[in-house]
Order: C-alpha cells, then structure tokens, then sequence
C-alpha cells in the first residue's frame, strides 16, 4: 500500500501561538485577538457565522500572515502541523501521496484556524487536504451529540480507505474530549497508528498499539432491553438486567438516569452499527 491518510482534528493553537509571536500586528484591528484561542464553543463572539471573530475569516492580510507563520515555523507553529509532520517523520510518507483529513468545529476560532492550515499543509507539499466540519460541542447537554457526529465521521473516512491505505491519526490538537475519543475509535476499527507529540518534546510519540473490542451481543441486549423507547422505569429496568449490571451499565456511562427513568446514551447506536461493519 502506497498510499496514506492522515486524520488530524484542528485545536486553536496557531492562533495562541501566533498571537504569542506576531499578534501585535494585528491588535489595532482585533482588540481581542489575544483571547481567540481560548474562546470557549458558546462564547457569543464565536459562534458561526455571527460572532466577531468569524470576521477575520474574510481577512486576507490575517490569513496571509498566519499562513506565512505556519509555512515558515512549521513544527512550532502549532500542534496540527506538529503531529501531521511527526507522523511523517516517523513513517516517511511521501505528502504528494498523502490524504490529509482535518477535523475541525463549526466555531469562528477553528474554523479560522482550518482555513489557514489547509493553505499551510498545502505549501508543506500536501496536494490533496480535505476539511471536515464538524458541529462540535458547545455544552454538556450536546456532548452525546457530538460523540455521534464524531463516530460517524471518522468511520466514514476510515472504511472508505482501510485495507487500501496506510491510515494514521494525530492525537496532539484539538478538543481533548473529541481528539481522544477521535483516536479511541480509530483503534477500535484498526487504524495503522496513532501518534501523539507534545510542544515540549524532540520526537513523536506512537502510541502502544492495544487492539480493541466491543462485546456487541451485550450492547445489543442493552439495546434490547428499551425495547424502540426513548426511556424505561428504573424499576423495569432493574428487573430486566438485575441490580448490580444496572450499576455497571451506570458506572460505565452506557446508561443514564434521570429521576425515575433510565435512557439510553444516544451514540450506543452509532457504536453497535460500527463495531457490527468491523466485525
């Protein structure tokens, strides 16, 4: 196999570091700059397509100048191009013969981080990046959500390329919660690698390749006991799967539980469609 697919989720740390070694620049017209990085997903000023931050999108000297920042500082620029450059040094891909898959959140800050990288990936020698929005997760009450459009994209990309490529992740950027669960389900369905390297390091990490599996015939007894319900009444559910694996489904975060009713979490679908195609 010749090929490989690089699958990279998109963090913020262009803009911090950027903002760290040129953002004075740019401070007359962005007064804020120096907290664009750190802006949380609800924040008002990022929210896509309305919030202030999403303005420097249409910036051209902006994104000039932090694709001459990526381009030119490479490694130290930020973590995408940290990690994506650490897996080729590792593994010595060619970029010409390389699909590069960046992940990225529907907010104004990553959004203009993606647009950015793919131009610097590009200049790096990477002739084919292809960007993935993602909605992302903006509160605790979208986090399932989220989980789901994670779980269907990166199978996605990952089925339309296994056995036919050489497919690696780059755990280093992005939102800690989506990046591990990203490289969680990479592994779960076979991925070549994952590697991971932090600023302070010389080398990239690949991380211990520990094949995982899902006992899918449990799931789906879980799934059964709902029976197509949204919900069920604790005490039916007790009595369905006994006390103590009632307390494991909980503990394992399967299940929750809200007053007097049990729910399915949303993605256990999503999981038990995947983990069926794997095996």
């Amino acid at each position: 196999m010749g090929c490989a697919v690089y699958i990279s989720p998109v963090g913020t740390s262009l803009l911090a570091n950027f903002w760290r070694d040129r953002g004075g620049e740019f401070v007359s017209r962005y007064r804020d700059l120096s907290e664009w990085s750190r802006l949380s997903p609800n924040d008002a000023r990022n929210a896509y397509p309305d919030g202030s931050v999403c303005r420097a999108l249409e910036d051209g000297d902006l994104i000039y100048a932090l694709v001459d920042y990526g381009s030119r500082f490479r490694e130290r620029s930020c973590a995408e191009v940290n990690g994506v450059l650490g897996i080729q040094k590792i593994f010595g891909h060619s970029p010409g013969d390389t699909l590069l898959y960046l992940l990225y959140t529907k907010t104004c800050n990553t959004s203009i981080a993606a647009h950015a990288l793919m131009k610097v990936f590009s200049l790096l020698g990477f002739s084919r990046v292809s960007p993935i929005e993602l909605k992302g997760i903006a509160s605790v009450d979208e986090f399932d959500r989220g989980l789901i459009e994670v779980l269907d994209r990166v199978s996605s990309i990952i089925g339309s390329h296994r056995g036919r490529c050489r497919i690696y992740v780059n755990a280093t950027p992005g939102f800690k919660a989506e990046t591990s669960f990203v490289a969680l389900v990479s592994l779960l369905l076979g991925v070549d690698g994952v590697v991971y390297i932090h600023e302070s390091f010389d080398q990239p990490v690949l991380l211990p390749y520990i094949p995982l599996s899902i006992d899918v015939n449990e799931l789906k007894q879980l799934l059964d006991v709902f029976g197509g319900e949204d919900r069920v009444h604790i005490n039916a559910f007790i009595s369905a799967v006994d006390y103590g694996r009632y307390l494991d489904y909980r503990e394992r975060g399967l299940i929750m539980v809200e007053h007097e009713y049990v729910r399915l979490r949303p993605w256990i679908k999503t999981l038990i469609s995947i983990a069926t195609k794997r095996m």
